[in-house]
């Protein structure tokens, strides 16, 4: 018995019924093209925020490295001062940020160990006394990444270690 709809039969259709049409493969191509571009943006871009954020923290480290030094250097009130808290402003050029030593080590080349650059800053220390017994000390670390300079600073107060 016909129910007057057509029955269809698989081995029956039409070939542009089976395949998809060249609009729909070019409209797809594109998407994938738009999106894998998109990404690329978006992971070059985390890569320079995750670039300066670390030489932001080298930066810092270096800047607490000097206040360390200025911090635990004996210092008594009858004595002789250390030249390191002396008065004024001490300039140190050419400090590596990123350079790591052990890059160069045996066993530890590859591929990647190059694709730092070499960063360098300057750190200025700037002492004046408060009183006799007490100074200020501040330290400031700048260097440029990507045309753009960047500055990190830190201070601390010092006492002599006796009274």
């Amino acid at each position: 018995m016909h129910s007057g709809f057509p029955i269809s039969n698989p081995r029956h259709r039409r070939r542009s019924d089976a395949a998809f049409t060249l609009a729909e493969v070019v409209i797809a191509g594109c998407l994938l093209a738009v999106l894998v571009a998109g990404s690329l943006v978006a992971l070059t871009q985390v890569n320079r925020w995750a670039t300066s954020a670390r030489l932001r923290t080298l930066g810092l480290a270096v800047a607490q490295q000097r206040i360390d030094i200025l911090q635990t250097i004996p210092w008594q009130a009858m004595g002789t001062r250390p030249t390191v808290l002396t008065v004024g402003t001490a300039t140190e050029n050419n400090v590596p940020l990123n350079n790591d030593p052990f890059n160069s080590a045996t066993g530890l080349g590859s591929a990647f160990t190059a694709l730092d650059t070499q960063m360098t800053a300057v750190r200025t220390t700037q002492i004046t006394d408060l009183t006799a017994r007490t100074l200020r000390a501040v330290v400031t670390v700048t260097f440029t990444y990507r045309n753009r300079p960047h500055s990190i600073s830190l201070t601390t107060l010092r006492a002599t270690d006796s009274i």
